[in-house]
């Protein structure tokens, strides 16, 4: 249940405190690289309209992202529903570990829910597919139902990413399997419900992260 922004922003503050923890008892000595978060993380999915749904990434969310990276030195893929003066999109803020915003990936395929007038509630489609570079490899970022175009994922793959991090409602495995072989890059998918997967070129589970409870 969303109870209110202030309590969400804490409990995804917490969740990256545990995934530092975790990381220390794997033997990593606590070093986180990549955080990716479920879409739409950070806002109400209850909300109907795009407008009520959507947050200015300046502000509390900035704060409490920028304070988790230094904290835990990594980059964060911080999924929202994204207010940019009125302009509202479904994106991911990639935030690096000094804890300034790297880039944004604003959704390009987002849903036509079956009787709705507008895709989900008044978002605007991205038509930029970025690839980032970070210190530890070249990242690129897919939402949910871009999962089913493929332009998107072969132009990930152009640009030579080597990791895309999908934030998703989905817990699918199959398919972003055949889209990490195809593009030969790792995904990382991230959603609230089972089924969170790192996927390998080979399209093989290297890792199956524990749900966080």
């Amino acid at each position: 249940p969303y109870e209110g922004l202030t309590k969400r922003l804490d409990d995804l503050a917490g969740c990256i405190d545990l995934m530092a923890i975790r990381s220390a008892e794997a033997g990593f000595d606590g070093k986180l690289d990549l955080v990716v978060l479920p879409e739409n993380a950070v806002c109400d999915e209850n909300a109907k309209h795009a407008s009520e749904r959507s947050i200015a990434f300046d502000g509390p969310v900035r704060e409490v992202f920028r304070e988790s990276a230094r904290k835990h030195n990594t980059y964060i893929v911080v999924p929202l529903f994204l207010d940019e003066g009125g302009s509202f999109s479904n994106a991911a803020v990639l935030v690096d570990r000094t804890g300034e915003v790297a880039g944004i990936y604003r959704k390009a395929h987002p849903v036509l829910a079956r009787g709705a007038a507008t895709y989900e509630g008044g978002v605007i489609a991205g038509s930029d597919y970025l690839v980032f570079e970070c210190d530890f490899g070249r990242l690129g970022i897919q939402i949910c139902f871009d999962i089913h175009f493929d332009e998107g994922w072969q132009a990930l793959s152009d640009k030579g990413a080597e990791i895309v991090a999908w934030p998703t409602q989905s817990p699918q495995t199959i398919l972003p399997a055949a889209r990490a072989h195809n593009g030969c890059y790792y995904l990382i998918s991230s959603t609230w419900r089972n089924n969170a997967s790192i996927l390998s070129p080979t399209a093989t589970w290297p890792h199956k992260p524990n749900p966080i409870p």
